[in-house]
């Protein structure tokens, strides 16, 4: 079996590590190379491979000095990304030793170019910031709400015992605002408790499932919430990728 690790960094960020029996090492979105190497050096790990997921800092300062230091580790992710060593555009499948295969996908709204990793055996969604517990990634200029709509759907129709393994820790933020979208959810009050008691523990909300995601995530439920969401915005009726973006462009402005 591989280890699934979320390695906290920088304020809120997680840098996530695939290990192997091996003690080979996926890095997944390397902010922080230091970091990085300092907790393979602790436990004996062998770094193999990088995933990277889109070009924002803090998922990719540590590749300039991971190349000088390490140049014959593959680094995949979109060619707009400096030091990327293997180039993708999703829909490939890429087959790493002590590993096995991992399914591209393209997830592009949170920034013009997004990909996700989707582990195919043990069912890991490595997906930046195109989702997170409870909420999805803002979107920046040269990114798209509708895009980022598409991207999510696209996400929704992996197994539903998928793990999420989003790049930030906002779930206890999100589910604020989520509450405030369906103060009636009860799926979503429990599981709100529970990532409270998480977090009084210093412990990471991440890796959710997508079945739990489809039931508290209003960026996944916009299918249900056109008439909720175009009351509180005071517009007509949606349609759910209408209700996203109204969604979207709503939790910007919203404040607790």
């Amino acid at each position: 079996m591989l280890s699934n690790i979320a390695l906290p960094m920088f304020d809120d960020n997680y840098l996530w590590l695939l290990v192997s029996p091996q003690k080979s090492v996926i890095a997944i979105d390397v902010g922080d190379y230091a970091l990085l190497i300092n907790y393979l050096q602790a436990h004996q790990l062998t770094l193999t491979t990088v995933l990277i997921t889109h070009r924002h800092h803090d998922h990719t300062n540590g590749l300039a000095e991971l190349r000088a230091t390490h140049p014959q580790i593959p680094v995949y992710g979109h060619h707009s990304i400096a030091h990327i060593t293997h180039t993708l555009a999703g829909g490939e499948i890429l087959n790493i030793k002590d590993f096995g295969r991992f399914l591209v996908l393209d997830t592009k709204g949170h920034t013009q170019y997004h990909l996700a990793y989707y582990h195919l055996q043990q069912k890991l969604l490595y997906c930046g910031d195109s989702l997170f517990s409870g909420g999805c990634g803002r979107i920046f200029p040269d990114g798209s709400a509708e895009n980022a709509y598409h991207s999510l759907q696209k996400i929704s129709l992996l197994p539903q015992e998928t793990q999420v393994c989003g790049s930030h820790e906002y779930t206890l933020d999100n589910l604020a605002f989520a509450q405030h979208i369906e103060p009636n959810n009860q799926a979503l009050t429990v599981y709100q408790q529970h990532c409270q008691q998480l977090r009084q523990q210093n412990l990471a909300t991440l890796p959710s499932t997508l079945r739990t995601e489809k039931r508290i995530n209003p960026f996944l439920r916009c299918h249900l919430l056109g008439a909720r969401v175009a009351d509180l915005t005071q517009q007509p009726v949606l349609t759910p990728i209408q209700t996203f973006c109204t969604l979207r462009r709503y939790k910007g402005q919203w404040n607790a």
